[in-house]
């Protein structure tokens, strides 16, 4: 089976890649122009992950694992609601933390377990799955909270036909070019090494727009609205909590693989779905995220990178 990456070349190019997205992001809004790219880009990567070759695993891990995870995102989505409803959370910093629970993980969660001694096929067997669920239960939930009673069906359908065709086209790709050519599946494997590097743009390009959108608003505004302020309070907690619950219901057998599979998460996607469907202030949530994600995935591996 290929490599997922290198420690070394994955470390320096995350540690690398991600300041200068994010601060090049900031400072060119400019580069929201470009928006248009973010399905392709993220696609490509689903490809990229997908068309690794998964050995057998021990049954019904995987299903278990991903079984707590959907129940954990559930209650969370559930007591999120309660905040809004009970004690007046804005519905837009609900959202934010709503699509952070519903994400399925991220595309480099099987690295990070590799790299911190977990089993990384196990992690891409729950992403896959994970992906799958996700195509699901973002538009229903998202879709529900996101519309009135009235276009409920609508607002999910239009979700479902924008996140659909990014998950299972290519899953479908990958998973078909593996049965019926695998010579040429592992040809395209090789440029796996690469991922990070579209992740990257991504990341560019989704912080431009959220700058764009950001200053089209007034970040004044939106700070003295204490909107700022909960949401990246909000993600910072959902960020910590899900690393957390993920190694806890875990502990036993997969600690490592639970966290990975329930902490990080494919912000990629669910930034964008949040920007065409809730709006700058719901789509923050995620981008802080994204933050603090990355420094969660940079105190873990602390220790590996001293070695």
């Amino acid at each position: 089976m290929l490599e997922f990456a290198k420690f070394g070349f994955m470390g320096n190019i995350r540690t690398i890649m991600m300041p200068v997205a994010i601060i090049a992001g900031i400072l060119i809004p400019q580069a929201e122009v470009l928006s248009f790219l973010l399905p392709y880009l993220i696609g490509t990567m689903m490809v990229l992950t997908f068309i690794e070759k998964v050995p057998k695993q021990e049954h019904g891990v995987t299903c278990k694992i991903e079984l707590r995870a959907l129940g954990v995102s559930l209650i969370l989505v559930s007591l999120l609601f309660g905040l809004h409803y009970f004690f007046g959370l804005p519905k837009a910093v609900m959202l934010g933390g709503m699509i952070i629970c519903l994400c399925p993980p991220a595309n480099a969660a099987p690295a990070m377990a590799k790299i911190l001694g977990g089993n990384p096929v196990l992690v891409l067997k729950i992403l896959i799955s994970g992906h799958v669920i996700a195509c699901f239960t973002i538009p229903l939930i998202f879709g529900y909270f996101t519309g009135t009673g009235e276009n409920f069906l609508e607002m999910a359908r239009r979700i479902f036909n924008s996140i659909q065709p990014i998950i299972t086209i290519p899953l479908a790709l990958a998973l078909g070019l593996r049965s019926f050519y695998p010579e040429f599946a592992e040809k395209i494997a090789k440029f796996q090494k690469y991922t990070l590097v579209i992740w990257g743009i991504s990341v560019f390009v989704i912080l431009s727009k959220a700058s764009y959108d950001i200053r089209e608003m007034g970040f004044a505004r939106l700070w003295a609205s204490g909107e700022f302020q909960m949401v990246t309070g909000l993600s910072a907690i959902l960020c910590a909590l899900l690393f957390f619950l993920g190694w806890f219901f875990e502990r036993k057998e997969h600690p490592i693989e639970g966290s990975q599979s329930m902490g990080q998460k494919n912000t990629t996607l669910i930034i964008w779905i949040s920007q065409m469907y809730a709006g700058p202030v719901a789509a923050l949530g995620p981008v802080c995220y994204v933050v603090w994600q990355n420094l969660a995935l940079s105190w873990m591996s602390r220790d590996k990178k001293r070695k």
